[in-house]
């Protein structure tokens, strides 16, 4: 699969997207090692929602304290996440982990809350970004295996 015939499917509007560009999107997101554990599916479901970002190095995904809008799948780069505690007085964040290939973040928006962090990109990144409803939809038809992918990734990235 050529990466333009991809990226041309992932950036139409989900509505405009046909059942060949779906299938091309999910063939790309089974390349991603934590999500080629998903079933074909649940693949389809996120190749259906999702938006593909390709961001620069140093922008911010979101702050410590926004309201959650989107989840995260990294399918390229590295991003930083970032705490500011209470206690730190000059107002540095602390990184905390790098997420690599194959990271999922911002399933807070599960439960409408504050992100507890802040997210920048490190490198260059390519991001697969679902939105709350969306997200939402495909995590109450399938709790079990999107729960197994979630906690797969925060254990992987220390928070386990």
């Amino acid at each position: 699969m050529a990466a333009t015939e991809w990226i041309s499917a992932i950036d139409k509007r989900p509505g405009d997207r046909s059942l060949k560009d779906v299938e091309l999107i999910a063939t790309r997101l089974r390349r991603v090692e934590t999500l080629n554990r998903l079933p074909h599916s649940i693949l389809q479901q996120l190749a259906l929602s999702g938006y593909y970002e390709d961001l620069e190095r140093g922008v911010t995904l979101f702050r410590q304290g926004d309201p959650g809008s989107s989840w995260y799948a990294v399918l390229g780069g590295c991003l930083d996440v970032r705490l500011l505690t209470p206690s730190q007085q000059d107002k540095v964040p602390v990184t905390l982990c790098t997420l690599g290939v194959g990271a999922t973040f911002g399933e807070s928006i599960l439960q409408d809350l504050p992100r507890e962090s802040t997210v920048v990109t490190r490198s260059t990144c390519e991001l697969l970004r679902v939105e709350q409803h969306d997200f939402r939809l495909i995590w109450e038809k399938n709790k079990d295996l999107m729960n197994e992918l979630v906690a797969g990734c925060k254990v992987k990235n220390g928070f386990g």
